[in-house]
This record gives structure tokens, sequence and C-alpha cells, in this order.
């Protein structure tokens, strides 16, 4: 394939960055929140139950992509709105870290197609066989991702383990040996005390409401929905496609297709358009549907990297 150039003057359009727009991602993700709490308060069924667990993990997976668009510093157009909100109405709600995450992504793109690329390790032996996959989903599903994830970010914090989010665990080294001292101060200063409070201003609302209980809902969205569906998102967006060798994101990232369902629990905010990001990364969320529309117009995706839902995906990474 040629290399492919995006007309210079669409690129800048695409490129604007607009605040009320990134506070309307915002709102979006914690009027979802508020949506998901009030359903079991007014309908006290297990069903309601259910319905609200999934609707905090689109919470969940919502707040991690505006992170993940903040840290492109493509959210807002005031970079100190665009770092504030990253940080504090983002990330640390669920115990992530904006500046970290940041500096662990930049290595994605930047390495994209090579084999040093971070995140090439949760892809790169995809196709496995469905019994494979099928294991690695039930242990999402039981709860034993997410609480090695939770173990994982909270150590991570604290400056015990090295920041990445691709599952490998290397542990930092300093000059002087560690106390729990140490790791504890290191956690307050990265945000770690402010996520702590974020639980408490989770749950107060919902006790004063006689409703406390329900944080356990938010708790269970981030520790069983919420690995399964990062887990297939990122299959989606770089699993099993055309050239994973290739340096060009046409064709070592994919673009899918969802129905309003999958987008609300695997790719809100646009996430799906990837290979569209991964073309245009300085490109905020809203404007990817229409590269999108651009690159299907000039028909330079291969359709290797085109999927129609993630039943396809998850059909083309199992043998």
């Amino acid at each position: 394939m040629k290399t492919y150039t995006l007309d210079p003057a669409l690129r800048e359009q695409l490129k604007v960055r607009s605040d009320w727009r990134g506070a309307l991602s915002v709102a979006e993700d914690y009027g979802l929140m508020v949506a998901a709490f009030a359903l079991p308060m007014i309908w006290p069924h297990p069903l309601a139950w259910l319905i609200a667990i999934l609707m905090l993990c689109g919470v969940h997976v919502g707040l991690a992509i505006l992170t993940h668009e903040a840290a492109h510093k493509s959210l807002f157009a005031s970079s100190r709105v665009n770092e504030f909100v990253g940080q504090y109405l983002c990330a640390l709600p669920h115990f992530n870290h904006m500046p970290m995450y940041r500096a662990y992504h930049m290595a994605h793109h930047r390495l994209a197609g090579t084999r040093d690329d971070p995140d090439r390790i949760m892809v790169d032996r995809y196709p496995v066989s469905k019994a494979n996959l099928r294991r690695k989903l039930l242990r999402d599903l039981s709860g034993q991702s997410g609480i090695k994830f939770l173990i994982g970010i909270v150590a991570m914090t604290a400056g015990y383990w090295k920041f990445q989010q691709n599952g490998v665990v290397e542990k930092l080294a300093y000059d002087r040996p560690q106390g729990f001292v140490d790791y504890a101060r290191r956690f307050i200063v990265n945000g770690g005390a402010v996520s702590v409070a974020w639980q408490f201003a989770i749950w107060a609302p919902l006790h004063a409401l006689g409703h406390g209980e329900l944080y356990l809902a938010w708790v269970l969205a981030f520790l069983i929905p919420f690995p399964l569906t990062m887990r297939v998102r990122v299959l989606a967006d770089h699993g099993a496609i055309d050239d994973p060798d290739s340096t060009d994101p046409l064709l070592h990232a994919r673009s899918t297709r969802l129905n309003w369902i999958e987008r609300l629990l695997f790719a809100p905010h646009h996430e799906h358009y990837h290979l569209e990001h991964h073309l245009m990364p300085s490109c905020p969320h809203w404007n990817l549907p229409k590269l999108h529309a651009v690159l299907m117009r000039d028909g330079v995706i291969p359709p290797a990297n085109q999927a129609n839902g993630m039943i396809e995906v998850l059909r083309r990474v199992t043998r």
C-alpha cells in the first residue's frame, strides 16, 4: 500500500479542540453514573443491580478513555483544564494516574508497529485457541483479573512497581531500602489519597440517601466487567490485524463498527475508531467519525483492519 497522506487543511480542521465538547464528554460519564445508581433505588430488583453494574462498567471505561484523551492533550482546548480534569475527574476516581499513564502511552504511539511497543505483549500471541481465550475471559468474570489489576495499580501509584498497563511486573529500584512509610508517602503524593477520597465521595451521597450498599456496584463493576471489556477492547484495537510489524497506522490498528451497547461497554467516546486515532493522535474523539468517513471514502483501510462488532473481533483473534 502506498503511503496515505491526509489533506493538511482537513488535518488542521480535525485537530481543533473544544472546551465545551470536552466538558460534555465528562458530563456524559457522570450522568451515566448517577443514572446507574438511581436505577436500583427506583426499582429494587436483582436485574436492576445487574444493569447498574454494567452501566457503571461503562463509566469506568469512559473515564479511562477520557484519561487517554487528556493524556493526548485533546480533551480540552485549555491546557490547564485538560490537565486538571484528566487527572482529578477522569483518572483518580478509579485509581488511575494521568501523567504516569501519559508517559507509558506515548511510548505505545511512538513505537507502534515495532517489537518495542509496550502494548505489543498483550496481542502478540493472537490468534489463540478458543479454549485459551475462554480461560482468560473466565478469569476476568471471576474477578481474578480485577483484583490483580487493583493491586497492581495501587502498587504502581506507591512506586513499588513501574507504571505500565500491559501486565508486565517490574519492581522499581531505589538508592536506599524502601519501607512501608516510603511507599505510603509516595502513594499519597501520586494522588492515591485523592483516589481513596473519591471512594468516600461516591459512597457518602448513596449512604445519605439510605442506599450505601449501592457503592458495592461501583466496586463490582471495576473488578469484573471492566477488566473483561478492556481486554476485548485491546484485541479489537490491535489483535490479529493486517501487519503488526508495520509502522503505518493503517496496517497496525483496527477500526470497528459497534452498536450502542458495544459502544457503552467497550468503546465510549468513539474509541472504536482506533486506527483513525493512531493515524492522527491529536484528533479529539468527537472528530474521529469524520476522519473515519474520509478514510472509508478514500478506500485506504485494509479489510483485515475493519470489523463489524466485537463478536467478529473475537472470531478473528481465535483459531
